[in-house]
């Protein structure tokens, strides 16, 4: 039930294997395998069997995040201090409402924590100042789960499946909704 795509590897010598040498080292097994990412299908069974045929899905997928929010707890950047206290703020512990949850292949505590996003679609802040460390993605993508990460290490599933995936609290909803600004007023 989710769009996805293949990601780039490494080559032997640790370059990224599109071939650019302008390609950035840190987005190794990051990196979309093809230019319209944006706008993948749902595919067939026969379609992404050929996929993994061809090899676009050794190295890993990327899951497009259309209809999710995705909180990407990033322990590097003190994500999981944030996660905690978001948690003590909002009064749920996110992961265990969660239907899916991965740990990614950083091996350092950093996850990925799943919800289905609102329907209808809300605007919805992707940082939040308050919580370094934690990106709310309702766009783009996340690498996932089964796929390499450059330690050498699989994103793994921690959690559940991704039809156990549920819908986020209203609590998270109105801390990330984007207000509406006006800058001038025309009685």
């Amino acid at each position: 039930g989710c769009h996805v795509f293949g990601l780039y590897g490494a080559l032997p010598n640790g370059l990224c294997e599109c071939g650019d040498p302008e390609c950035n080292s840190t987005a190794l097994y990051k990196h979309p395998r093809i230019s319209a990412w944006q706008h993948v299908p749902f595919y067939s069974d026969e379609q992404f069997e050929c996929m993994v045929d061809v090899g676009h899905l050794e190295s890993g997928f990327g899951v497009l995040v259309k209809d999710l929010i995705v909180l990407d707890v990033d322990a590097r950047n003190g994500g999981l201090e944030s996660y905690e206290r978001l948690c003590k703020v909002l009064g749920i512990d996110l992961e265990e409402i969660s239907g899916f949850v991965v740990e990614t292949g950083s091996q350092d505590g950093s996850l990925h924590i799943y919800f289905k996003a609102p329907k209808p679609p809300v605007a919805l802040m992707q940082t939040h100042q308050n919580y370094k460390g934690i990106d709310f993605k309702s766009s783009g993508y996340i690498v996932g789960a089964g796929s390499k990460h450059r330690s050498g290490f699989l994103y793994e599933v921690k959690k559940g499946y991704p039809q156990d995936i549920t819908e986020p609290p209203i609590e998270l909803i109105q801390l990330l909704e984007k207000r509406q600004h006006y800058r001038a007023r025309n009685d």
